[in-house]
């Protein structure tokens, strides 16, 4: 995620604190905080400690997404039990509004991006890789067969039974 610097030295200023202040606050050294200023780049876990240290919403101090962005990134740190997702897919957004409608004490929606990516929260326990099985085409047609007579059957049931 990217930082909005000249935001954050306004509400710092506005605010008359120090960015030795917000190390104190957030545990981070005075050289890892320079290097996020002079790069614009934070995690989101950090930007969450940043902000909460200004008093104000992540969302004032981070910059959106660039258009067209395509990248989706998991992320979460050793030992916590919550992930952060940052996701531009359609299909994987819909997943995952659907999912925190449906649990909203584990799954939540926290940024909308104007170029429609999002940013939400998930546990941990549901990121799973698992990579496609390998399935021979003799396989793959022998599965195809099977669903089509399992098709064909259903609907000549439907049929006698309409």
């Amino acid at each position: 995620m990217r930082l909005n610097v000249s935001s954050y030295r306004s509400i710092l200023n506005e605010k008359g604190l120090t960015d030795s202040q917000v190390c104190r606050s957030t545990g981070l050294s005075e050289k890892t905080l320079f290097w996020i200023l002079e790069n614009q780049y934070i995690e989101v876990p950090t930007l969450e400690l940043v902000a909460d240290a200004l008093g104000v919403a992540s969302g004032e101090i981070a910059l959106p997404d660039p258009d067209g962005c395509m990248e989706n990134v998991i992320e979460w740190v050793r030992d916590q039990d919550r992930a952060t997702l940052t996701l531009s897919q359609r299909r994987t957004i819909t997943r995952v509004r659907r999912l925190a409608e449906k649990h909203p004490e584990e799954c939540q929606v926290v940024a909308e991006n104007p170029d429609g990516s999002i940013c939400a929260y998930v546990p941990v326990s549901w990121i799973k890789i698992s990579p496609l099985k390998k399935v021979s085409e003799e396989r793959r047609e022998l599965s195809r067969r099977i669903m089509n007579d399992l098709h064909s059957k259903r609907a000549d049931t439907t049929r006698n039974n309409g």
